[in-house]
């Protein structure tokens, strides 16, 4: 319940907050990946489909499942934009992906954005490496990322930062971003609180909304582990969007495992 009201909260901001971020290398990554396998594709936690629908504008056919329907209603907004050919590339469903089966097996697999951190439990994680690789296809790959954990944030209490900024373009108004997060090391967690404040241009603050969730984060030695436990063999181990090999200064984790 907790992780759908994050992103009931988060949705309107999403796409925009993380526009900026990255500068778009994650979704040129999966991008890259998906042409190579030709499609269809399956992202499992599509969200708003910020890397999904980029797949579908160079012509892959994707299919997108997501819990949050606040998160596909905005993906379905941004769909209504787009010309009648990459609209019907996009198939969207709603469910849970640690057990939804589609009934269908994809070339690829991926998730993309950090799905996995969301997945406290090891049950649940299980779950959903499990069911990602029953929607693989013979020779099919799931790819999926997470960040690269900065140790040396475990000692510094948490104050909030803002880490977006912006002026809304139909508004006007300057909308930052504020996070902070509490980190209990013993658990390999944090709870991240984040803060939209959108100011008119006197300064005087119009709004104001809040959202907090908790979220895991992983060691490479564990997510081997895992997907060991679920019949998924890594075939590649990268370190940053850029394609470089895992190790030494990594800012990301990103794996492609096949079924056994």
């Amino acid at each position: 319940m907790e992780l759908d009201a994050f992103y009931r909260a988060i949705a309107p901001y999403y796409d925009r907050d993380y526009a900026g971020m990255l500068g778009g290398a994650d979704i040129a990554f999966y991008r890259r990946l998906a042409e190579a396998a030709g499609g269809p594709v399956l992202e499992m936690g599509c969200g708003t489909g910020r890397v999904l629908l980029p797949i579908a504008r160079a012509g892959v056919a994707a299919h997108g499942m997501d819990s949050s329907e606040a998160m596909l209603q905005q993906f379905r907004a941004s769909l209504e934009a787009e010309p009648p050919e990459v609209r019907a590339r996009v198939a969207l469903t709603a469910g849970d992906i640690r057990s939804r089966d589609l009934g269908a097996r994809f070339p690829l697999v991926m998730a993309a954005g950090n799905v996995l951190h969301s997945f406290l439990q090891r049950a649940d994680q299980r779950a959903w490496l499990a069911n990602a690789r029953r929607h693989l296809a013979s020779a099919g790959a799931l790819c999926f990322d997470v960040f690269q954990f900065d140790y040396p944030r475990l000692a510094v209490p948490p104050a909030w930062a803002v880490d977006a900024e912006r002026v809304e373009p139909e508004s006007g108004l300057r909308v930052r971003r504020f996070s902070r997060c509490d980190h209990e090391p013993e658990f390999q967690r944090f709870r991240v609180d984040m803060r939209w404040v959108s100011e008119d241009e006197t300064g005087r603050v119009v709004e104001e909304k809040c959202a907090s969730v908790m979220q895991r984060w992983f060691t490479r030695g564990e997510l081997e582990c895992l997907l060991e436990l679920e019949g998924l063999r890594v075939v590649d181990y990268w370190g940053n969007f850029a394609g470089e090999p895992f190790g030494k200064g990594a800012t990301h984790q990103i794996v492609r495992a096949v079924a056994e």
